[in-house]
């Protein structure tokens, strides 16, 4: 998959999305209803990932339907990636030390939240001070 960071706005809204505290994780429960929760996020290697409970509401939609949406907090500014997620389990070595460094939380040993899930962009959008634009990349 190519990312289309050689856009100079993208790849700084970007180093925003990896900066921030955490982000909004949008997915589908099984009746259609919309689910959005804000969770501690990471953004490694051109995908965002996120860690948590096997039994969560997110990690049960994505079972059913993949496609989620996740969005920096804040509304006047806005940025937007719409993604693709799935079970990333053979990440967790690789990214301990990111969370590590960005959270100071261990996922290796935080029995609880056991679930890595990785979403890949397919589409970004912004508008605000930020910036706008739209981006999708290329499979």
């Amino acid at each position: 998959m190519e990312i289309p960071t050689s856009d100079p706005l993208l790849a700084q809204l970007l180093d925003k999305f990896a900066a921030a505290d955490c982000c909004w994780f949008a997915s589908t429960r099984a009746d259609g209803r919309a689910h959005l929760a804000p969770i501690w996020h990471v953004w490694h290697e051109g995908a965002v990932y996120v860690v948590t409970k096997a039994d969560a509401v997110r990690a049960r939609n994505i079972e059913r339907n993949p496609h989620v949406s996740l969005s920096l907090p804040d509304p006047m500014n806005v940025f937007v990636i719409e993604g693709i997620a799935h079970f990333a389990p053979h990440m967790i070595d690789e990214l301990n030390p990111v969370f590590q460094q960005k959270y100071a939380w261990d996922i290796t040993t935080d029995p609880p939240y056991n679930t890595i899930i990785a979403v890949n962009p397919i589409k970004a959008m912004a508008w605000g001070g930020h910036g706008e634009g739209r981006w999708k990349w290329e499979r």
